[in-house]
């Protein structure tokens, strides 16, 4: 074992092993980095877990926003869920080619189409349900049950913080979106402004 001291700190080593270069080790103080890594990670995983039920998130993410509101146009579900009305499109094409989904028209605006669960949806909603709350489950198992509750609410401060927002500005063009759900809409992002009042609460 090789010790080294700093700064009146101790830092020991293995024989086998070099410190890491600095500026990889500072990636993993960075929340940008570790919320993108963790993201892939958890992207992939529910890919798997979900394709044995020959659902994805995308699936997923819209089956559930319609269980809680159903009768939603598409423009609402693009933007409630961050999916850009152009690939929302094709997911809902998707779904309801599966019969998954049913378009009809919107009862307040003939021009737009509301779009409506069917009983076999319905009957796929449990098994999502389990599998989003079992890896939810695996992902937080380190976390007591308050600190859980404390990144949830971080969480969900700084999501809320990415969409437009009047008591928060955000990026231009960007919203929290479900797990592998964003589609670039080919618009330069412009950047972000001082998030204020919503964004600066303290927990």
């Amino acid at each position: 074992m090789i010790i080294t001291k700093c700064d009146n700190h101790v830092k020991c080593y293995s024989d086998d092993m070099s410190e890491e270069p600095a500026g990889i080790a500072e990636l993993d103080e960075r929340i940008p980095f570790l919320l993108a890594q963790l993201g892939s990670h958890i992207a992939t995983d529910f890919q798997h877990r979900l394709a044995p039920i020959g659902a994805q998130p995308r699936t997923y993410a819209v089956l559930l926003a319609l269980a809680s509101d159903d009768g939603q146009s598409q423009r609402r579900l693009s933007e409630r869920l961050g999916i850009h009305r152009n690939a929302m499109v094709a997911v809902i094409d998707n779904l309801e080619h599966g019969g998954l989904v049913k378009r009809q028209t919107h009862p307040d605006d003939r021009r737009a189409f509301a779009v409506t669960l069917t009983a076999k949806a319905r009957r796929l909603l449990p098994s999502l349900h389990d599998q989003g709350r079992q890896l939810e489950d695996e992902i937080a198992a380190p976390l007591s049950a308050e600190e859980r509750d404390t990144l949830r609410h971080l969480l969900q401060r700084v999501a809320a913080c990415r969409r437009p927002h009047p008591r928060c500005p955000s990026r231009a063009g960007l919203t929290a979106a479900p797990l592998g759900l964003r589609a670039y809409d080919g618009r330069p992002q412009k950047k972000p402004r001082i998030a204020q009042n919503l964004c600066s609460e303290k927990v």
